[in-house]
């Protein structure tokens, strides 16, 4: 092909191969991320460690529907059981939607007021601040229950219920689109819709 842009150097390839083995990274988007990681930052594939680091943050900010290969991550008929285990390579996937089915309702919307009210006021306070007053303490957090996820590869989507508690996903702290390594210790229950 005549034109055509080379590809990622091919220590990067096999380095993210390696550290990102499901789903596949798309070798066009790992092409042009490199490319601009290598203009915007002035660093050469051979500045290793520091330019995988700006490989590896891209990558974590992007859309997993972007930046990977389709059918190379989740199983395909993953939606079509009712339970499974993951087996071979871990998968990367992105958290799409995040709630609370432990808790009630009515708590978690109170929570969120105190929240948002608490977040209006530090506006006021900023803008009055020779006024300023002793905040009132942190910020509430939300209470701890089971958490339900849409969880997504880029292409297929499934609802999990998270059957031990994971401490680093805390509703209204994990960002959307907050990436999760699943391996075989990771139990996905699905979830019938219409429950």
């Amino acid at each position: 092909m005549a034109g055509a842009e080379p590809a990622a150097p091919a220590n990067i390839v096999k380095w993210v191969n390696e550290q990102y083995p499901r789903p596949a990274l798309d070798p066009v988007w790992l092409r042009d991320c490199c490319s601009w990681i290598a203009s915007s930052y002035s660093l050469s594939p051979t500045e290793f460690p520091q330019f995988c680091s700006h490989v590896t943050s891209q990558f974590l900010q992007s859309s997993l529907a972007d930046s990977t290969l389709p059918n190379t991550g989740l199983p395909q008929n993953i939606r079509t059981v009712k339970r499974a285990r993951l087996t071979g390579l871990p998968c990367l996937v992105e958290i799409r939607a995040i709630s609370d089915i432990g808790i009630g309702a009515f708590n978690l919307m109170n929570v969120r007021q105190n929240r948002m009210d608490r977040a209006d006021l530090a506006g006021l306070v900023r803008e009055d601040e020779g006024d300023a007053e002793e905040d009132e303490g942190p910020v509430p957090k939300y209470p701890r229950g089971m958490l339900r996820l849409e969880l997504s590869d880029g292409l297929t989507t499934v609802e999990a219920v998270e059957y031990r508690s994971i401490p680093q996903l805390e509703l209204g702290v994990t960002p959307l689109g907050y990436k999760v390594r699943m391996g075989q210790s990771f139990c996905v229950i699905l979830i019938e819709s219409g429950c």
